[in-house]
């Protein structure tokens, strides 16, 4: 829907349909002439445990998280003319394995794919920078870290989701979890004109959490 008296239009896109995904970016071009900046915030996983995971759920987050991101990109740079600006969201457990000791019930989870898929497109993000380069399309990435998602209600209700962001906590540098709106800094400026020699990076925000 497009709000009036505003240059801003909501649209729903199935990232794990490449006619959606086509449809989506094409509408967009045509309300607004051009496509600049594209961020893709999306993910999925299944939230299961290695051994209680199936082949097809390993395959569809992995359609999701790489499949859908890369269709995404290779949409919206077809419409970048004269340049542009590629940002996806990749987790620090692209880089790190998750501590399954902090993942106590009720807590689900940190999934393998989730993981596996995310140092994919970490790779995805170096490649399409070069890639693209020559046509001044820039493509990073922003790498976020414990940024506990409290507006869950079976998580936020349950009292022991304080205790999971302690354990968080307790593995940052810093000495707590990242705050809503930290992530939105790191977007503006691989968005912005500060960051127009910067290509193939993903700006990690964890809190220090990757560098030990």
């Amino acid at each position: 829907k497009t709000v009036p008296g505003s240059r801003v239009a909501a649209l729903r896109m199935d990232i794990a349909n490449e006619q959606s995904i086509k449809e989506v970016v094409g509408k967009t071009v045509e309300k607004f002439g051009n496509l600049n900046i594209m961020v893709n915030a999306t993910t999925v996983a299944a939230g299961k445990l290695v051994e209680e995971l199936s082949g097809d759920e390993f395959d569809a987050t992995l359609h999701v998280n790489l499949t859908g991101a890369f269709i995404l990109a290779r949409e919206s740079a077809a419409h970048m003319q004269s340049g542009g600006n590629i940002i996806m969201f990749s987790s620090m457990y692209g880089r790190v394995s998750p501590d399954p000791r902090i993942y106590i019930p009720p807590m689900t989870p940190n999934p393998v794919e989730y993981g596996v898929a995310k140092g994919g497109l970490d790779q995805m993000i170096r490649y399409l920078a070069v890639h693209w380069g020559p046509r001044n399309i820039r493509v990073n990435g922003v790498c976020p870290g414990p940024f506990p998602n409290a507006n869950i209600p079976d998580y936020a209700k349950d009292p022991k989701y304080a205790e999971f962001v302690e354990r968080l906590a307790k593995k940052v540098p810093l000495g707590r979890v990242g705050r809503q709106g930290e992530m939105a800094g790191a977007v503006v400026f691989l968005a912005s004109d500060e960051a127009a020699f910067v290509t193939g990076h993903i700006l990690v925000v964890d809190g220090g959490w990757t560098i030990w």
